[in-house]
């Protein structure tokens, strides 16, 4: 299985986001599954890839042209694939990938889930998705969402396709359920 990570970009993050996220990779890689991403080396998206490397696992990376512009690292990844924009570059990893996982990041990482559950809920996707909610973090997405569905506001549980899990390897074994 080909799993997308998503996840922040950021320097300089606690290191209980960073030390979760080379564990994530690490546990993929176990499992014996590849890893797309968003091809740099920054912040937890570097982190997972490097768990992956570190047990033999196989990365491609999704870089887009305005970011290498910025100089931004590239992780030495099995196969690289530049687009020309964020939105594009969303679509390919999408593209590529057979399950996603969503750990703690900001806006780019929000709106990656969100399309990735959007387009599951349409019928326009047919994969798993889990959430690595790492200390808490997502506890806030995870109430709202829930009453999106308790109140009608939102016309399907979004947990049927997409679950939540504080280690990745409950979150593995599940994906490949």
């Amino acid at each position: 299985m080909r799993v997308c990570v998503f996840g922040s970009s950021s320097l300089n993050l606690d290191a209980v986001y960073v030390d979760a996220a080379f564990e994530l990779g690490r546990t993929l890689a176990k499992h014996g599954h590849g890893m797309v991403f968003g091809g740099y080396d920054v912040g937890l998206m570097g982190a997972v890839a490097h768990g992956v490397a570190a047990e033999g696992g196989n990365v491609i990376g999704v870089v887009t042209e305005g970011l290498n512009q910025k100089g931004r690292d590239i992780f030495p990844c099995e196969e690289l694939i530049c687009e020309s924009d964020l939105a594009t570059r969303k679509t390919r990893m999408i593209e590529l990938a057979d399950a996603f996982v969503t750990m703690p990041g900001g806006l780019g990482t929000f709106d990656e889930f969100f399309v990735v559950v959007s387009q599951v809920k349409a019928g326009e996707l047919d994969a798993k998705s889990a959430i690595l909610n790492v200390g808490g973090y997502f506890d806030p997405m995870v109430e709202m969402l829930d009453r999106a569905c308790e109140t009608g506001l939102n016309s399907t549980d979004w947990r049927r396709d997409c679950e939540v899990f504080n280690a990745p390897e409950p979150l593995v074994e599940w994906l490949e359920g």
